[in-house]
């Protein structure tokens, strides 16, 4: 992921304060007075989100994700920043990389070209980088019959002001956009930053132990936010899940995908998941924090369900995550 690190600190701070810090095994497991559960799979950062590991390891980090999606007819959507196909001398490589995607059948959003937030960046800045981040997108969905028409705000920032954010919105309704909401986010640029640099220095031990820390945080993650569908809304939501583009999905989609279905999810379009009315609520949350829909939905109606329980990253993984080497 494209990422700010003093962004991403901030973020991880505003809700390290307010959150516990690892879930019980408990609360893994499913309600057993759950309804049906739908969830709709989204990728942001394409073609490759977190540390540059080089044209190779892209290319088969592409390659084994949308195995595991096709393998599993997910009707994913990938998320295009476009700044990423410009490195001198493999625009045309990472351009044969991210049409791997169409070729798959699948759909691509825009992303914006850089990865620019909304709540820092002046709105005309914005929306230009929005129009610049539909080049190459745009060009491979024509090669396959389709049209460009979602966007994903990058860290799910959406605007530091309400009249920002709604003329923003009117901007993207009249380019032909609709906003890809999220429900569920895991946090997984904090684990495959780390799972990243153990791969490039082939340390296994460091990659099971990230590999397994994510699958249990990320089904916390579920649990949780199936417990706020149900007390805010009263159902359950059809679910978007935020994921993005690296080689730690690469390896573990399929077992995420594995106990998502364990847990009773069928896997829809990002379009089924957007026809569940609750989409249709209020939303009047503006913030620094990117947040899930659903503490939109909570936040416009007065807040009733208990956030600070929200699970974070455990220690250490907070604590490699910190020490890391970045390397873009």
């Amino acid at each position: 992921m494209t990422f700010c690190l003093a962004a991403a600190r901030r973020f991880l701070i505003l809700f390290t304060v307010a959150h516990i810090m690892w879930p019980g095994d408990a609360a893994s497991q499913p309600s057993p007075n759950d309804s049906l559960r739908m969830i709709a799979i989204t990728i942001d950062d394409l073609p490759l989100g977190g540390p540059d590991v080089g044209v190779s390891r892209m290319r088969a980090m592409t390659r084994q994700l949308l195995r595991t999606i096709t393998e599993n007819a997910i009707p994913a959507v990938g998320f295009v920043n476009e700044r990423k196909l410009y490195a001198t001398g493999e625009v045309d490589e990472r351009i044969a990389i991210l049409r791997q995607w169409t070729d798959a059948g699948l759909e691509l959003g825009n992303h914006t070209f850089s990865h620019l937030s909304l709540q820092d960046t002046p709105l005309t800045d914005y929306q230009h980088d929005v129009i610049r981040g539909e080049t190459v997108t745009k060009m491979l969905l024509d090669e396959q019959g389709k049209r460009l028409r979602y966007f994903r705000h990058p860290f799910l920032r959406t605007g530091p002001s309400l009249d920002i954010r709604r003329a923003f919105e009117q901007f993207l309704a009249v380019q032909g956009y609709a906003v890809a909401p999220v429900t569920i986010e895991n946090w997984d640029w904090m684990f495959a930053l780390i799972y990243a640099n153990a791969k490039t220095r082939n340390d296994s031990d460091t990659m099971k132990q990230v590999a397994d820390a994510y699958l249990k945080f990320t089904m916390a993650q579920f649990a949780f936010h199936e417990r706020v569908s149900l007390e805010i809304l009263g159902y359950q939501v059809r679910h978007v899940l935020l994921l993005h583009a690296n080689e730690l999905n690469a390896d573990l989609l399929g077992d995420l995908i594995s106990l998502a279905r364990d847990r009773g999810y069928d896997f829809i379009s990002l379009d089924q998941a957007l026809e569940d009315a609750a989409y249709a609520r209020p939303d009047t949350y503006v913030g620094a924090a990117g947040v899930s829909w659903l503490f939109r939905w909570d936040y416009s109606d007065g807040v009733s369900a208990n956030w600070r329980e929200e699970p974070v990253p455990p220690q250490s993984i907070r604590d490699l995550y910190e020490t890391a080497p970045r390397t873009n």
